[in-house]
């Protein structure tokens, strides 16, 4: 963990004390913070002494020759020794950090310093020449990095959290942000639920000088496709996944893999099993319920590439760890349990595993989400004139609800209500969980006094607009690169708890960056046909029962008949709604929650992403703001 602070009041004393100026008036007895030194002087600040190993375990910051840059890093460099290659003859280096190749990147190439670099990481580096300090970080945006630019000082660190603790920074809540976590049940812009505190998108660096501070995007995906030969596909991306997985591996140390029994993580652990000098580990969690356990898929994955695995037990009584979950959240953020069940594997790989592979990112890279299919036949339904689609939407809304968890009726009452909603927010629009007049109904006239409700759907919108692909599939694809991927991260970064690190082969630039020219009718055959090119290529990868037999149903747990059936959580979730916390806060009306939590239970409808939503939230409200 990384805490930088920039006094732009003292940009011209000593070099050492340019950047990460110490905190002498911090108040250490109340917080956690410990400082890391750098000679005599005191540069950085992290979160406890255990992480960090979080900085590749060696002393920083880093300096060229002539002590004329600096820099303090975090992550990973996957392709390091390829770079040391590359820069050996020109430079000197004084570690084995995968990240120390940077600094001399930068020496060499100033503007296009990070084209070369594969891996996931932030830095903040200094520049004395120029009087110029910049902030990185990897295309994806997998480690996060936050700043406050507060006029005189500047400050940044990977943990909202620390942020906080420094005192420096307001704890009001940010009432835009926390529209679009209703909206989407994380908050997908560059706003933080805190005032004045920003994410650096991925595939961003920030300059900061004692005039201003520019954001530059380095890195931008493109979907102009590239027309090849079936079978020329097939060879290259089975090479490029091939070696994704094993430049994240390492020799001398045996990976965890977080096994669904889906597609993209069976291919994972087939491809690390021969790459592997012993048998990996796999961690599945089980969750009993008609529809909603696939334990067995992982289980036949498991036998059949010899891992030694390990299977959670995961029921209702569980969702309760969620506030401790809620401690490694920077920002509020819900998964309608995936994220308890991603804690609980944390919890079971800890000391068994230092680091994890796991198959994020692969649904993005052949279209393999059901949305995707939504959006075809959502392109012929928009054609009827609004005034006859209308009264059939609504007709259908009254469709009760079914305890499975994919069925005929669940997906057509979801397709109903998700058609209310622009068609412009793309793969977005089946996602979002209240219409404007449901949010006028939840959230007070004091909630709307500081958020704009027209303004709801911008940073999507913007994200939608910049993609340059020419047909529906190839701009969803782009748009969720850039929103619903950082979801999958925030929910992995709760494995940090447990020291475990994460890392996504499937989510290598080089194979992202392929799988993008890849022409859309490769990716979903007709109606029901995804990921065609990719099954294809995996046919002699994995066994037909994973590629064609096993149902796509996303790895999920069974929430909204928990919420029914469960009389422990059912009381947990009405007297957290009935508490003077929640009341005193006057964000939402109690009135209309608990008008959902009574059609919840009488089933009809689902609103389960709802209800677990605004308990996520209140958690989370309380544990960084009541202060």
């Amino acid at each position: 963990m990384i805490l930088g602070v920039l006094d732009r009041d003292r940009l011209n004393i000593e070099l050492k004390r340019h950047l990460f100026q110490a905190v002498e008036h911090l108040d250490h007895s109340k917080t956690n913070l410990q400082p890391v030194f750098w000679g005599t002087q005191r540069l950085a600040i992290c979160s406890t002494p255990t992480l960090i190993s979080t900085l590749d375990e060696y002393p920083q910051p880093f300096m060229n020759e002539d002590q004329s840059i600096f820099m303090i890093f975090e992550g990973k460099v996957y392709n390091a020794e390829a770079l040391r290659s590359f820069l050996e003859g020109e430079h000197r280096f004084n570690t084995d950090c995968s990240g120390e190749a940077l600094i001399h990147l930068y020496e060499k190439y100033q503007q296009d310093f990070l084209d070369k670099v594969n891996g996931k990481f932030v830095f903040a580096l200094w520049d004395e020449r120029n009087q110029k300090l910049i902030l990185g970080r990897d295309r994806f945006g997998i480690q996060p990095l936050f700043y406050f630019n507060g006029g005189k000082r500047f400050i940044f660190s990977s943990s909202l959290k620390t942020l906080l603790e420094t005192g420096w920074i307001s704890r009001q809540l940010n009432h835009q942000a926390l529209l679009q976590y209703l909206l989407f049940c994380y908050n997908p812009g560059d706003e933080t639920f805190l005032q004045n505190v920003y994410k650096l998108p991925g595939g961003h660096i920030l300059s900061v000088r004692d005039s201003g501070t520019s954001l530059k995007k380095y890195w931008h995906l493109s979907f102009s496709e590239t027309l090849k030969a079936e079978e020329q596909y097939r060879k290259e991306i089975l090479n490029l996944i091939e070696d994704s997985i094993r430049i994240r591996m390492e020799p001398d140390n045996i990976p965890g893999v977080l096994l669904s029994g889906g597609t993209d993580s069976s291919t994972i652990v087939s491809l690390a099993s021969r790459i592997s000098r012993g048998p990996i580990h796999t961690f599945s969690f089980r969750c009993e319920g008609r529809s909603y356990d696939e334990s067995r898929y992982a289980r036949y994955v498991a036998e059949r590439y010899n891992t030694q695995h390990t299977e959670i037990p995961y029921g209702p009584e569980d969702l309760f760890l969620i506030s401790r979950a809620v401690e490694s959240m920077d920002e509020p953020f819900c998964d309608i349990g995936i994220e308890i069940g991603t804690y609980l594997l944390g919890r079971a790989a800890q000391n068994k595993v230092s680091y994890v592979l796991s198959g994020e990112g692969g649904d993005e890279l052949f279209g393999g989400h059901p949305v995707y299919i939504a959006d075809k036949v959502a392109t012929v339904v928009d054609r009827f004139p609004r005034p006859l689609l209308c009264p059939l939407v609504k007709v259908l809304q009254k469709i009760p609800d079914s305890d499975q968890k994919k069925n005929f009726q669940v997906k057509i009452k979801r397709f109903a209500y998700s058609l209310s909603f622009p068609p412009q927010l793309l793969s977005h629009r089946w996602r979002i969980y209240y219409t404007p007049k449901e949010l006028q109904e939840l959230c007070t006239e004091d909630f709307f006094e500081y958020c704009h409700i027209q303004k709801m759907y911008d940073s999507i919108l913007k994200y939608n607009s910049d993609a340059d692909g020419h047909d529906q599939l190839s701009r969803s694809l782009y748009s969720d690169y850039q929103t619903l991927v950082n979801f999958y991260l925030r929910r992995l970064g709760l494995l940090r708890a447990f020291s475990i690190e994460n890392r996504l082969p499937l989510l290598d630039h080089r194979l992202v960056e392929y799988a993008a020219k890849i022409p859309s009718q490769l990716k979903i055959r007709g109606l029901s046909d995804t990921k065609y090119i990719y099954k294809k290529i995996l046919e002699e990868v994995l066994p037909r029962e994973i590629l064609y037999e096993r149902p796509k149903l996303g790895h999920s747990v069974p929430m909204k008949n928990w919420l029914r059936e469960n009389k422990k959580v059912r009381k947990w979730i009405e007297e957290t709604f009935s508490n003077e916390s929640f009341v005193n806060r006057s964000l939402f009306r109690t009135d209309y929650v608990r008008r959902i939590i009574d059609e919840h239970l009488k089933k009809d409808h689902n609103h389960s992403h709802r209800l677990w939503g605004l308990l996520v939230l209140e958690i989370w409200l309380r544990a960084w703001l009541d202060r």
